[in-house]
């Protein structure tokens, strides 16, 4: 399994950009729907050539507390 990385600016005006490495296909898809839930709405997305390559089989386990 390739490592997978997360690349979060936050610029001055309280932007957030991510980039996310190591995931196959639409894989990635789902790991930016779990920073969604963290900072905001998606305004822009672009996909990287990983995005286009097969897709794999990827499991999340998220836990929230209070």
């Amino acid at each position: 399994m390739p490592p997978r990385e997360f690349d979060i600016t936050i610029e001055p005006n309280g932007q957030v950009q991510l980039h996310v490495q190591g995931y196959k296909g639409k894989s990635c898809l789902e790991a930016v729907k779990i920073f969604e839930k963290i900072v905001g709405e998606l305004k822009e997305q672009r996909e990287t050539s990983e995005f286009y390559e097969p897709e794999e089989l990827v499991q999340y386990h998220l836990e929230q507390r209070h």
